[in-house]
């Protein structure tokens, strides 16, 4: 046992070193990596005059900067938006360093800008892109607002901040977190009701344009009737306007729909132009399993993009199938109005964007998603226009400042960029 103990004594000391004059490891400086823990950009393809964001973060890090086709120092972690103008592959790297001036690290990414799809039509300066309404077949309507009655055999205000579902529950927010109250005719149910032109101080039609205007007001906040017995929210500072078609005016395949419109200009703002399917709001079809279709959807805080999805699948999987069409600065959609055309058919979607011959978007019973999934998109569907406040569609908050604050929207130079403003919605047969 003695000496198994020396033995292991003499090894011990064998292995820690310290004779000879050398250094310990001990007394060695630990050198400790620079890291970029996430370099990213918000889209790898986009088209030309568009912008992305790139964000990043790092630690272990004195100093960060860029190359390739972005230059300058860059903070430690951060994010920042580039307008891309040109034609090309773009590459972005970003390069940091450690306390140790020889200790770098790189990462890099690319991003394709791609020609503008049918950017030729742009190249006038005009008002308005839209596809011009033109009656060239057997069946046609429009609705072109020249009235300043909004027409109720058409059109019904939904009200409230919530819905209730098949089984009664209320969902509130509208199922996406939305502040706004709409507002519509009936006791108390808007500041401002005009039963003779069935308006309200957040849906009126004004030159020959219907404006949903969403308004935030602090000072004269909404009460809401619903809530009298104080069972939810009384006081909503944000209201707006939603309305449907629903068992007024039902659209069905084959045909086309174009809406030529205007967004509003803000962080917040969240204008659609969409369709559910008729029987949705009696119980006899459910979300999502009967579908859904955004003809339009838009961020305000973004000028020159919309989109336009399909909602299907069921209860415990949805299925969204959405894409992103864009103009360019100069023409967007705060500033000019443009218009979408549904062109609906057996089996098949697409969506065009203003006179352009190529849809943006185009999906069909084809899909792989529809493999496994009913396809609802051969029934019978109604139409729905609304702007909602803040929600799940955007993440960057409400920017209040870009609000109407009261029925005249005083507070904004130009009222209208606080505005959804629908110009004509057509619907025709294809022959």
């Amino acid at each position: 046992m003695e000496i198994a103990r020396f033995l292991i004594i003499l090894l011990l000391v064998s292995c820690g070193g310290g004779g000879g004059g050398e250094s310990s490891n001990l007394d060695q400086t630990v050198t400790i990596n620079p890291v970029i823990n996430i370099f990213t950009s918000s889209s790898d393809s986009i088209a030309v005059t568009n912008s992305v964001d790139l964000t990043w973060t790092t630690t272990n890090t004195v100093s960060c900067s860029a190359s390739g086709d972005w230059d300058g120092s860059k903070s430690l972690s951060g994010s920042e938006n580039l307008i891309l103008s040109d034609v090309k592959t773009y590459t972005f790297i970003l390069t940091c360093r450690g306390e140790n001036p020889q200790n770098i690290i790189s990462k890099s990414i690319d991003v394709e800008v791609s020609t503008i799809n049918g950017s030729d039509i742009y190249s006038e300066d005009k008002a308005s892109y839209c596809k011009d309404p033109i009656n060239n077949s057997s069946s046609y309507w429009i609705e072109n607002f020249d009235s300043n009655t909004f027409n109720e055999d058409i059109f019904t205000y939904q009200l409230g901040n919530g819905f209730s579902a098949s089984d009664g529950s209320w969902v509130g927010g509208w199922g996406n977190n939305e502040l706004q109250y709409y507002t519509g005719p009936g006791t108390g149910y808007a500041k401002k009701y005009n039963s003779v032109t069935n308006t309200t101080e957040n849906l009126f039609i004004e030159n020959g344009y219907l404006k949903i205007q969403p308004i935030y007001n602090t000072s004269n906040v909404f009460q809401d009737p619903y809530c009298a017995d104080g069972s939810c929210s009384i006081e909503w500072p944000h209201t707006s306007a939603r309305v449907i078609t629903s068992s007024k005016k039902i659209f069905e395949k084959p045909s086309r729909i174009t809406i030529c419109f205007k967004v509003p200009d803000g962080t917040g703002h969240w204008p659609a132009i969409w369709m559910l399917p008729q029987g949705f709001i009696e119980g006899a079809k459910t979300w999502p399993t009967d579908g859904e279709i955004d003809l339009m959807e838009a961020r305000g805080r973004i000028a020159n993009e919309i989109g336009s999805t399909l909602h299907f699948g069921n209860s415990l999987s949805r299925v969204m199938i959405n894409k992103a069409e864009t103009v360019p600065n100069s023409v967007n959609f705060h500033d000019k109005f443009h218009s979408v055309t549904f062109e609906w058919q057996e089996n098949s979607i697409k969506v065009y964007l203003d006179t352009q011959e190529t849809p943006f978007y185009e999906e069909s019973s084809d899909s792989t998603e529809f493999n496994s999934n009913y396809y609802p998109f051969n029934e019978s569907f109604y139409l729905l226009l609304n702007v909602a406040s803040g929600g799940d569609y955007d993440t960057f908050g409400v920017d209040t400042n870009m609000y109407c604050h009261d029925e005249e929207c005083g507070n904004l130079a130009d009222p209208d960029r606080g505005r959804l403003i629908i110009d004509y919605i057509e619907y025709k047969s294809i022959d």
